[in-house]
């Protein structure tokens, strides 16, 4: 299965409405790695990272076009025995979608992979 498709399994999407997108932000993260390890393919070990930044950046700028707020919380009430649960979204920060927060966080796994060229 490539990226694409499984950045669209994790988020349960099922059309093809997205896919520039997504893919964008695949492209982002792969080219970034490959540049940094000096490689013209993308190590497949690391098609986790591509998979997590990609669904990461789709949830955050998702809920940033649905919501002005920086922050989106998500809760349950209560009163007089009634309680309404909203469903749980994962939390998606600034942090999470940094091209190099992402890269440095994990430089010590993509180092590994990188090819030395003389």
């Amino acid at each position: 299965m490539d990226l694409l498709n499984k950045v669209k399994e994790r988020l349960d999407i099922k059309d093809n409405s997205q896919d520039k997108k997504i893919q964008g932000y695949i492209d982002n993260i792969t080219n970034k790695i490959k540049s940094i390890c000096n490689r013209i393919d993308f190590p497949e070990e690391l098609s986790y990272l591509a998979v997590n930044y990609a669904k990461n950046c789709y949830i955050y700028y998702k809920n940033k076009d649905n919501s002005s707020n920086e922050q989106l919380q998500v809760t349950s009430a209560s009163d007089n025995g009634q309680s309404v649960n909203f469903k749980t979204v994962e939390t998606v920060t600034k942090d999470d979608i940094d091209i190099n927060k992402v890269v440095e966080k994990n430089a010590d796994e993509i180092s590994m992979y990188a090819y030395m060229r003389w």
